[in-house]
């Protein structure tokens, strides 16, 4: 699991973010966090999973990269929402992951 260098944060996981980060690296899960993540589906931009999936074994073999913590499912999606409009903004496109400083995986523009 990787997190990226600009986390999007909610006021509420802002102040909490390097205990969700410790939590979530050992696998903890905790009630109401939400992680947003690149889409593991090319054709997707974000995935946004509970915390709670954390604890699957099989959830690690994925190559997850974090870009967002949210405190309920609602706040995610807003989250989401904010990321797209900044990443629309700042691309002129929707490149997510070179906006979060990832290469595509299969060579073509998210």
């Amino acid at each position: 699991m990787q997190w990226a260098e600009h986390l999007y944060l909610s006021e509420k996981t802002a102040a909490k973010k390097e205990k969700i980060i410790r939590k979530a690296e050992r696998g903890a899960g905790m009630v109401s966090v939400y992680l947003i993540a690149l889409a593991s589906n090319p054709d997707n931009l974000f995935d946004i999973f509970h915390a709670a999936h954390l604890k699957e074994q099989s959830f690690y073999r994925q190559e997850l990269f974090i870009v967002g913590i949210a405190f309920g499912y609602e706040e995610a999606l807003e989250m989401v929402q904010h990321m797209i409009e900044d990443i629309y903004r700042e691309t002129g496109g929707f490149r997510v992951r070179e906006y979060f400083g990832q290469n595509s995986r299969d060579g073509q523009e998210s």
